[in-house]
């Protein structure tokens, strides 16, 4: 099976790259929540915004709502905030950008941040390996 999950992840990360607008919802979530974790677990949630992935940020609060992972997306929705406007924008240059303007001001913040959404690392694995396996 995990031969099987890992070709649908393959699809859905390809498909995602060519039309993301293509992808199911379930696609959609399993993308996004995929994403956000390893961008968590990797360097951070302020890393997350500094690639691609988040240029989906508004749908990943979404797809975690869907999944009944509030209180992750209630981090998220803070970390969008703090972008001008309350929204990062989808252009990662663009994020980039701001970020470096922000001269570390909110380091501190998205340590924070990111320590709790580790909190959840579990039920996030779950509720991925859930969407997966409903996808297979």
């Amino acid at each position: 099976i995990f031969m099987n999950l890992q070709k649908i992840w393959s699809k859905i990360a390809e498909a995602a790259e060519d039309d993301y607008s293509s992808l199911t919802d379930s696609e959609r979530a399993a993308y996004n929540i995929k994403n956000l974790m390893d961008a968590v677990n990797g360097r951070g949630l302020l890393s997350y915004y500094e690639n691609e992935c988040s240029d989906y940020a508004e749908d990943v609060i979404e797809d975690l709502y869907s999944v009944g992972m509030d209180e992750v997306a209630s981090i998220i929705e803070n970390s969008n905030a703090i972008f001008p406007g309350g929204c990062p924008p989808e252009d990662v240059d663009s994020r980039i950008e701001i970020i470096d303007s922000w001269e570390h001001e909110y380091d501190s913040l998205y340590e924070q941040w990111t320590d709790d959404i580790l909190e959840f690392a579990i039920p996030l694995e779950e509720a991925f390996d859930k969407l997966m396996t409903e996808l297979a």
